[in-house]
């Protein structure tokens, strides 16, 4: 049995410190933030004043998202405030704004500049940039970096026009040393690149959207002590929040590396907002709430959860605690109507859910940012199973009688001007209970086998990365009458062509295995891919599943399975 991290707070005190921030940002609309740029557009400017009236009070929770990083609200039930994209790599504009709306959270974007199309690290460029040419007149090098720009600029520009304001964070970790943009020489010629993107953003392009945020990096204070980091600083009239890219910090313990940067950035950007541009993990925010670690605007975690730096149990209660700001208690800003912020947040997507004798209980929270939500629907798999109107913010429902099966159960949320919104995935099965589970595994090689069969989804059989044929077989210790396999899959390596084996003999030879099911051409899918597949009952007490092909032609690692389940009458 998984157990389920407990909450420290009752969550109906979040909803406390929210109505203390909505109090104080309305407070606020009697004076304006001057931002660095004057004509920032009316919503860009409520933001800058939400951020103020709650900088000091909570932080804002965010994280950068990527392909490679795993889900978070799957995990924890929380939306982030604030989401992070990259300009590098950004997916087509309008997949972007499309996905924006959909969400409502707050965007911020920073840019790996692949200059003149080379890398934005220095180690790894043909050719290294002088940054002093880069903001030199009539250079090849400024040309390229204005014609760069200039592409920037016109994603920007349709961002603008679709209504969403950018945190702009652009050469991040300016002073590192390890991007192209740092001149470690001569470290004005940074912070005029800054500025010179700056007036051409605002005053040739006419950006309005943007809220300019500066981003140092970490680094030993005594070898680039505040004097020097000073240098990048393009000077306040540029920048409207600032702060620093903090990492190998162990929020659960750590307090003074929190204080060391704040102090220095406060140093650096005296009078402005101070934020965690990146970092393993949001800082504690038991720390936070008892002063013993400073309170930045955000933070932006780098990695999801599960991941070595952010454990689910400990992502869980952050996201969770009230101190923390997430998507479902941002005040609508400029007149819009965001779609409605849905979550579960019992049971857990944690391989627990089993439910043998049938009744589900199931918790979570249904909030409306403008207006209110109309109705909640929740649905099993493709099955709408049910429908509760005008739900409280939190909510309990009880599915009684449901049929005995394996479901994808969700949530899904509608408001009263028809928006909706689909809440995270939680695996549920009911009336059945799972064969395999804690018994004996074998594969072909690889770490862990049994973490397959030992019900909880955070630990995995990690595969031979160079094994693109491999095995995983199960002893069920007695006959079973089977017609069903689950396979849950963890971080992005999974199979496109796999098949099931039966062998009912006490020990199988490589005759006695039958084979019962296969499948090819499976999409390839980030996290928690799951395959549930089904054939005619048979009598088996051994279960092999053969992996034939990665999807994605994936080969950096080997096949990550977190769940092998056999799901039978109890």
């Amino acid at each position: 049995m998984v157990t389920r991290p407990q909450e420290t707070f009752p969550l109906w005190t979040k909803n406390v410190w929210a109505l203390v921030g909505l109090f104080s940002f309305c407070s606020l609309t009697a004076w304006a933030i001057e931002p660095a740029n004057p004509n920032l557009c009316a919503k860009g400017r409520e933001i800058l004043q939400y951020f103020q009236s709650v900088y000091g009070k909570r932080l804002l929770a965010g994280y950068n998202v990527y392909v490679h990083t795993p889900d978070d609200y799957e995990q924890t039930g929380m939306l982030a405030a604030i989401w992070g994209r990259d300009m590098q790599w950004l997916p087509p504009v309008d997949e972007v704004i499309e996905h924006a709306r959909a969400h409502g959270y707050i965007l911020t974007i920073h840019w790996h500049w692949f200059f003149g199309g080379d890398s934005a690290w220095k180690s790894q460029r043909k050719s290294q940039v002088d940054v002093g040419r880069v903001v030199t007149p009539g250079t090849p090098e400024h040309e390229i970096a204005m014609r760069e720009m200039a592409a920037a600029a016109d994603v920007l520009h349709k961002l603008q026009d679709a209504g969403i304001v950018v945190l702009w964070r652009p050469l991040h970790e300016i002073d590192g040393g390890w991007f192209w943009w740092t001149d470690l020489d001569r470290p004005e010629n940074t912070a005029e690149l800054w500025r010179m993107m700056f007036r051409y953003f605002t005053k040739e392009r006419k950006l309005n959207n943007l809220i300019w945020v500066y981003s140092a990096g970490v680094g030993d204070l005594k070898r680039k002590p505040v004097e020097y980091r000073r240098r990048f600083y393009p000077g306040p009239e540029f920048v409207d929040i600032s702060g620093i890219d903090l990492y190998g910090v162990n929020p659960a313990v750590d307090e003074e590396p929190y204080w060391t940067f704040f102090k220095a950035m406060a140093e650096v950007s005296p009078g402005k907002m101070l934020a965690l541009g990146e970092c393993d993990e949001i800082p504690n925010p038991e720390k936070l709430a008892a002063g013993r670690t400073p309170l930045w605007l955000y933070a932006m975690p780098w990695w999801g959860t599960p991941s070595g730096r952010r454990p689910v149990g400990q992502a869980i209660t952050f996201m969770r605690h009230p101190l923390v700001v997430t998507l479902d208690e941002l005040p609508a800003f400029a007149g819009e109507d965001p779609p409605p912020v849905v979550g579960i947040l019992s049971p857990m997507d944690d391989g627990s859910a089993w439910y043998p004798a049938g009744e589900v209980i199931v918790e979570g929270y249904a909030v409306d940012r403008r207006g209110k939500v109309a109705r909640l629907e929740f649905w099993a798999g493709d099955e709408r199973v049910d429908v509760m109107l005008d739900p409280p913010q939190k909510f309990r429902w009880v599915w009684r009688n449901p049929r005995p099966g394996c479901y994808d159960l969700r949530a899904v949320a509608v408001d009263d001007a028809g928006q909706q919104m689909r809440s995270n995935r939680i695996h549920l099965a009911v009336g059945v209970v799972d064969a395999a589970r804690g018994k004996k595994v074998q594969v072909s090689a690889g770490e862990n086998p049994a973490a397959a069969t030992d019900g909880n989804y955070y630990t995995s059989w990690f595969a031979p990365r160079e094994a693109e044929q491999a095995w995983i077989a199960v002893d069920l210790g007695k006959i079973q009458r089977i017609s069903q396999v689950n396979l849950v899959w963890g971080w992005k390596i999974h199979p496109e062509h796999f098949a099931v084996e039966v062998s009912s003999k006490p020990e199988p030879s490589p005759d006695d295995w039958r084979r019962v099911y296969e499948v090819k051409g499976l999409p390839w899918q980030t996290w928690k891919a799951t395959h549930r597949v089904q054939f005619e009952p048979v009598e088996a007490r051994h279960i092999r599943v053969q992996l034939f092909r990665r999807a994605n032609e994936q080969t950096w690692g080997g096949y990550d399975l977190v769940a092998l389940e056999v799901p039978v009458a109890p």
